[in-house]
């Protein structure tokens, strides 16, 4: 993989031992190969361990559900990991795909998690919500853009420009939906750079000054900020001026320089919600340091 250099102050050696230490198999390999490069096979062998038979991934890939039950965060997660490795045509993300079309529900909207995964250890705040949940939009974009048809594919684009004409007219748009429905947006061809866009001026009435969004019954000062907001595992074709001047590119600049500053002492980036186990909590503190290595290297 052909990378930028990583910012002045980035400590690369200290986040690699930090992965080694406290992550899992899976993020060693993937730190592995975004600093030394090299093939793909180490994070394929490390991702399978969580795929289940019938095509979707569970096994606490997700670290907030602990259930083997293949599960739509896990399987979101998976097919992510995929597209940001270039793998997007690989088998397993159709497969993932065919799993979930054949779980969601008749409208084509897919569960944040389902009633079989509850007797397994998971988060507080990962319950079942009535309707279909945010993770439709980007099941409905991975769809879109490898070209998966059928029957789910159109009802699941369906609900979610239903969705999004809804949010539009009432104005709510949850911080992690809006995360997902600009990558559905893109990939659907919204002209992002319409600045009339109904979806998209709600958006930016929510937006902070540095580009963040808040997230409503989080943690205390919890947000998405831009540079997890715009940055996308998949090829979605984001304008240059950011959804339509959405996050200003000085706004970005900003928030990569504040990325780049927020690497901890031991090397490893925190993230802002609560550890519900310890178990969970260094496994996302893994996940956010090589993810925050790869937005700052791409």
């Amino acid at each position: 993989m052909n990378h930028r250099p990583l910012p002045p102050g980035v400590r690369a050696a200290d986040a690699e031992e930090f992965v080694y230490t406290h992550g899992r198999l899976l993020e060693r390999r993937r730190v592995d190969l975004l600093l030394h490069g090299g093939g793909t096979e180490g994070v394929l062998a490390a991702l399978g361990a969580y795929r289940n038979p019938d095509g979707g991934f569970g096994h606490g890939l997700e670290p907030d559900v602990r259930s083997p039950k293949s599960e739509a965060l896990s399987t979101l997660a998976a097919l992510d990991l995929l597209a940001g490795w270039d793998l997007a045509e690989h088998p397993w993300v159709r497969s993932g795909l065919e799993w979930v079309a054949s779980t969601s529900g008749l409208d084509g909207s897919v569960p944040f998690v389902t009633e079989a995964s509850l007797g397994w250890p998971h988060a507080p705040w990962v319950q079942p919500g009535p309707g279909g949940s945010h993770l439709t939009y980007g099941f409905a974009a991975a769809a879109l853009l490898t070209g998966f048809s059928g029957g789910w594919a159109e009802a699941a684009s369906d609900w979610c420009r239903l969705r999004l004409s809804r949010r539009a007219t009432s104005g709510v748009l949850p911080a992690y939906e809006a995360k997902y429905a600009l990558r559905f947006l893109a990939a659907d061809g919204l002209p992002t750079e319409s600045a009339d866009s109904p979806i998209l001026a709600a958006l930016r009435e929510r937006l902070s000054a540095d580009g963040s969004l808040p997230v409503e019954g989080g943690a205390e000062d919890e947000s998405i900020h831009a540079v997890d907001l715009v940055h996308q595992p998949w090829t979605v074709p984001f304008p240059s001026d950011l959804l339509g001047g959405l996050i200003p590119a000085a706004v970005m600049s900003r928030d990569r320089r504040w990325l780049a500053s927020a690497q901890e002492a031991d090397g490893g980036w925190s993230v802002e919600w609560p550890a519900w186990s310890p178990a969970p909590g260094l496994e996302w503190r893994a996940i956010r340091t090589v993810g925050a290595l790869e937005m700052l290297i791409r």
